[in-house]
């Protein structure tokens, strides 16, 4: 048989080259070995090969006849190269391997293969001969599906891979090689989502192999964030933005069936996912029953983050803006209310400025993560003066406002506001913001050290499978300030840096960054809250358009050999883990006392805080409210932040109930007698219930974090002054 090699390619040098460069390029060659799978024969093969290319180039008049002899004919590619006899085919293979020549391979080892058929002789028959040359075969089906890999061809990638993989297990060789190729196959999947999803609604059959792919990889993680090890290599923060990319290629109604379905594992981040959709699908069809569901979800999520805007714009969409104006002062949300404060100077409320702001958010931060939304223009004029919307918002319970709070904007006024209000911004100077002048992202600046609120990351986003389909042009969403509804330990997420969007050419002078959409970065709640990781997942969109890796930093797919995983994302910190041999502590219904501060904190003291801390909180937090309890155990500012949540819980009619499972101290540092830090593990389960509501909502059960209590000496009593997830 032939093979497309001459003397000078199996040396790897060109015809031009010096006694002193074949010498170096044959003892190079002869240094670098094969893959171990190969038999001794083959490595001999290949071997012999290079010895006799080495024996004509090495000698002058073998050279030159062999050069006037390949001078004399055509060219190669037409001749088909040299000659071989069939024993020395698994050593060219090696070479042409060597060379990156895949697709020869895959050609000369299936005439090879088929011939041994057509004698009746099955491969495994063979002995080693046809085992290597399935490995040939194999290997050059992997690195060229890396190569696809690495040219963003995602499916053609994997078709290649997987032929190589089965060229192993039909024969049950190697598996070792099958191993590799089938950590490739696992990686590749979420890019393989991306492109399947990404084509047009049309082609129902590849999009539905996207959607199961997509449910495969959930189940094997046990939900958006779940822990489990789907072998992608993706850590919870890498899947989250994977999750966030996504989106942009899914519309509202395959958003919702997902996030519906990933709620009941429970999911935390796929509950919050799908608050924003029911906002979505209730505004752009009209359906406000919807945003009502969306408005109850963002109440069982107010323990674990600030989300009070939110509430108060679901609020002022179900026409109820007295309400509405209750809920914002709720907030530690600072630009954004000063945002809605500027924008209301003048009247007697904050209506005017909410009701911009509902509309910019809307049209910046919600619907461009829908496939059918992202051109849509929003208008909550049309909105509120459509009948079928008024009949429902006119026939909903009357708002629970308090009797203290003054008279405000009335739902009948809201159809002229949102006319007035879409005057304002089209007079505004140079006045007019288009939809895309609005997402252009602009930097922001270092948020302040007290600004602690979970924000949206300027990460780089999981690569998208179609550059021109990816969301490059959306901005980057940011949201900062403190945390004014109570964690499930009152903590706080540090702020990371990132881009902010601008809001208008108009007054004020300055560019605020907007409430993000989905604000966790990993949302790990503090002392008495879960571990779930509530992703800052909307401030990534601005980076789709680095396409090459999952994460920064990233691995780009292997194009050597001897490279083993392509793709492998850089290690981010995971949440921190139960620990199996966390002791048991004593119930919340009976604590101990917080100890006077007189000595030193021991375990045994730095116990009785967090204890006593567990039952204030479920006292304030639960049906009776007893708000003053929180006064024994929190100092400021912790001690407002949860005041304020627990009042806004007893205005809705919600309340908690916690079962505080475990607790291990893991550190203590006192740093002088009036001031100390306690790490601990904490453990629990809590179960939130809305008014009429006897069942309840499992919220999160048997939840394990770690969590950083700052404490004070007040009046010779140690309180918790912070408090940080880790």
């Amino acid at each position: 048989m032939r093979i497309p090699l001459d003397l000078y390619q199996i040396l790897g040098v060109p015809i031009q080259s010096t006694p002193e460069q074949i010498e170096q390029a044959f003892a190079d060659r002869c240094q670098q070995l094969p893959r171990q799978e190969y038999s001794k024969a083959a490595i001999a093969a290949r071997t012999q090969l290079l010895q006799d290319a080495h024996a004509v180039l090495s000698d002058s008049n073998a050279r030159t006849a062999y050069d006037e002899s390949i001078l004399a004919e055509p060219a190669l590619s037409e001749v088909e190269g040299m000659e071989l006899q069939e024993n020395q085919l698994v050593g060219a293979l090696l070479l042409l391997q060597e060379q990156s020549d895949y697709e020869r391979i895959a050609q000369l080892g299936s005439a090879y293969l088929q011939r041994t058929i057509d004698l009746n002789r099955l491969p495994s028959s063979n002995g080693s001969t046809d085992e290597d040359v399935i490995l040939a075969m194999a290997l050059a089906n992997m690195e060229a599906g890396r190569e696809c890999w690495q040219q963003k061809q995602f499916e053609k990638a994997s078709d290649v891979l997987q032929s190589g993989l089965k060229l192993l297990t039909q024969e049950q060789l190697f598996p070792s090689v099958q191993t590799e190729i089938e950590q490739d196959l696992y990686k590749l999947r979420p890019y393989r989502i991306l492109e399947l999803l990404a084509v047009p609604e049309t082609d129902t059959a590849k999009r539905q192999q996207g959607f199961t792919l997509l449910q495969t990889m959930l189940d094997e993680r046990g939900g958006i964030d779940g822990a489990q090890d789907d072998r992608s290599g993706l850590s919870v923060d890498d899947f989250l933005r994977f999750i966030q990319q996504l989106r942009c290629h899914l519309t509202v109604q395959e958003q919702q069936e997902l996030f519906e379905r990933e709620t009941d594992r429970p999911s935390a981040v796929a509950r919050y996912l799908w608050a924003y959709t029911l906002v979505a699908r209730g505004c752009s069809q009209g359906q406000p029953e919807y945003i009502q569901q969306a408005k109850t979800t963002f109440t069982q999520l107010a323990d674990r983050q600030d989300i009070h805007v939110e509430k108060s714009m679901c609020y002022l969409l179900l026409g109820q803006p007295g309400a509405a104006i209750q809920t914002l002062p709720l907030s530690r949300d600072q630009e954004s209310l000063e945002f809605i404060h500027q924008y209301s100077e003048g009247s007697e409320d904050l209506v005017p400025g909410l009701f911009l702001y509902t509309e910019r958010w809307l049209q910046q931060e919600v619907y461009p993560y829908f496939r059918d939304l992202a051109e849509v223009q929003v208008s909550l004029q049309n909105y509120f003066n459509d009948e079928h919307i008024q009949d429902y918002l006119n026939a909903l319970a009357p708002e629970p406002v308090s009797p203290r709070m003054p008279a405000v904007t009335t739902s009948a006024d809201l159809p002229l506001l949102a006319q007035q209000g879409r005057e304002t911004l089209s007079s505004a100077k140079e006045g007019r913001l288009s939809a895309q002048k609005a997402r252009r992202p602009v930097s922001r600046q270092q948020p302040s050290p007290h600004n602690t609120k979970p924000a949206i990351p300027n990460v780089t986003a999981f690569p998208s499978a179609d550059k021109n389909s990816s969301p490059q042009q959306r901005p980057t969403k940011v949201r900062n300030g403190s945390t004014s509804s109570p964690t499930r330990a009152g903590a706080s997420i540090a702020d990371r840096d990132g881009n902010r969007s601008d809001v208008s050419n108009e007054a004020p002078q300055r560019t605020r960054r907007p409430r993000s959409q989905l604000q966790y970065r990993r949302w790990f709640f503090a002392a008495g809250a879960v571990a779930l990781v509530l992703l800052a997942l909307f401030g990534m969109i601005s980076q789709c358009s680095r396409q090459d890796d999952p994460v920064s930093g990233a691995d780009n797919p292997p194009s050597e050999p001897s490279a083993p995983s392509p793709a492998s994302p850089d290690p981010i910190p995971s949440p921190a883990s139960p620990s199996p041999t966390a002791p048991a502590s004593p119930p919340v219904a009976s604590p101990t006392p917080a100890p006077a501060a007189t000595d030193a904190i021991t375990t045994t003291s730095a116990r009785q805080i967090i204890q006593s801390w567990q039952t204030a909180k479920a006292e304030a937090m639960g049906q009776d409210h007893q708000i003053t309890s929180l006064d024994k155990i929190l100092a400021e500012p912790s001690l407002s932040e949860w005041k304020a949540g627990a009042q806004s819980e007893q205005a809705n009619q919600v309340y908690w109930t916690y079962s505080f499972d475990d607790l291990k101290i893991n550190a203590i540092q006192q740093k002088s007698p009036t001031e100390a830090t306690v790490e601990a593990t904490v453990t629990e389960t809590a179960k939130t219930f809305s008014a009429g509501d006897q069942q309840g909502t499992d919220v999160y059960k048997d939840d394990t974090y770690r969590v950083r209590y700052e404490l004070v000496r007040e009046q010779d009593q140690w309180k918790i002054k912070r408090m940080r997830v880790l």
